[in-house]
């Protein structure tokens, strides 16, 4: 089994509707699997559904002598309640051993609400809210991705790390930057830093603040505070740009000012020949760059859900969904845990990425917060 890498963020638009696929090689006694996988077709989130597929259809390409009679369900979540009740009503029909998540917690949530009492297994490739999966004692939500506490401690300990003496924190006004802004403040302080938080909006009363580091805790919003920031970003010792924002800037005017700016983002380790595959079906080229790490991201992590759940199946002492769990909780990587006992991902490193004199970013190390 290719070793199953660690992490959220996406390309091109894919078909809706369920489509069915059984892989052969399969001896009559086989044992079978249905692996429901909810995919974006169509919405907001609609460029992801092509990569999902791609994903699935590699893993099953590659597992065609795991001896497991395998059988792919997709149902696209859609972009609205209707849409999502559709689906999972489609979804409950086809009687999934295993699901693979929605890509964002809405969905998933509608989604937990209407499996929670089965129990079926749920294994999700992409960051979803930390409450996710609460409902039981038992795990059953199994995270390929980090969470967004995770990423929060992370970036606590990497903005820790030159022990800086007053960092600012800058805050979009959307709930997400919200949520991170009151992890961020609070994991700063118990490291006996001290904390400014100003408001993205307020970018003169930020300019004359002068911290030793200023972490921007945004993503749509950040275009135009780094654009207006270009003038007296050199004062700051340290930036740092939020995990989940991965937005290349290199092709702006101020890009060459950001010298220096860093960003953490979860690692997923891609092999060569699993890139070469995937940007063949989506038909992208190289996959290069920070943009690309979101799509062989997402990518990799569907691709290894799958395999997970076949090597489980094989594994499990029966076909009962507590079964298939607990066998899925078992998953070890070169003899070590994949999954915490909570179903959250054991261990992750970070990529680094930094902006450069000539305005370029680009991946420079690997950060670990363990």
């Amino acid at each position: 089994m290719r070793k199953v890498r660690n992490l959220v963020v996406l390309a091109l638009i894919g078909i809706g509707g369920v489509y069915l696929v059984s892989i052969g090689n399969a001896k009559p006694v086989a044992p079978g699997l249905k692996v429901g996988v909810l995919v974006s077709d169509s919405g907001s989130l609609g460029f992801v559904g092509q990569i999902q597929r791609a994903a699935v259809k590699l893993a099953v390409r590659d597992l065609t002598d795991r001896q497991v009679n395998i059988s792919i369900g997709y149902f696209d979540v859609g972009d609205s309640d209707q849409e999502r009740a559709r689906a999972l009503s489609r979804l409950k029909s086809f009687e999934s051993d295993v699901i693979i998540a929605p890509v964002e917690s809405e969905s998933t949530k509608a989604l937990v609400q209407s499996t929670v009492k089965s129990l079926v297994p749920m294994i999700a490739p992409s960051s979803l809210e930390d409450e996710l999966g609460e409902e039981s004692t038992k795990p059953w939500l199994f995270r390929l991705a980090t969470s967004p506490s995770q990423d929060s401690f992370a970036l606590v300990r990497f903005v820790s790390k030159p022990e800086p003496k007053q960092v600012v924190i800058v805050s979009g006004s959307l709930p997400q930057s919200r949520a991170q802004l009151r992890s961020l403040s609070f994991g700063l302080v118990m490291n006996g830093i001290r904390v400014q938080t100003l408001a993205i909006k307020d970018v003169k009363a930020v300019a004359r603040t002068k911290p030793d580091a200023l972490v921007l805790l945004s993503m749509e919003e950040s275009l135009p505070f780094l654009s207006s920031m270009a003038s007296w970003v050199e004062s700051v010792p340290r930036v740092y740009l939020v995990p989940s924002n991965l937005a290349d800037y290199s092709g702006y005017p101020f890009a060459k000012a950001l010298k220096g700016v860093e960003a953490i983002y979860p690692r997923t380790e891609v092999e060569p020949q699993f890139r070469a595959d995937l940007a063949q079906l989506l038909g992208t080229g190289s996959l290069q760059g920070p943009r690309a790490s979101t799509i062989l991201g997402l990518g990799q992590r569907t691709y290894d859900a799958v395999k997970i759940a076949v090597e489980a199946r094989l594994r499990a002492k029966s076909d009962s969904p507590e079964s298939l769990r607990s066998a899925i909780a078992r998953t070890q990587i070169e003899g070590k845990a994949l999954f915490e006992r909570s179903g959250f991902l054991d261990q992750s490193e970070y990529s680094v990425f930094r902006y450069s004199s000539s305005g370029t970013f680009s991946q420079v190390s690997l950060f670990s917060p363990n």
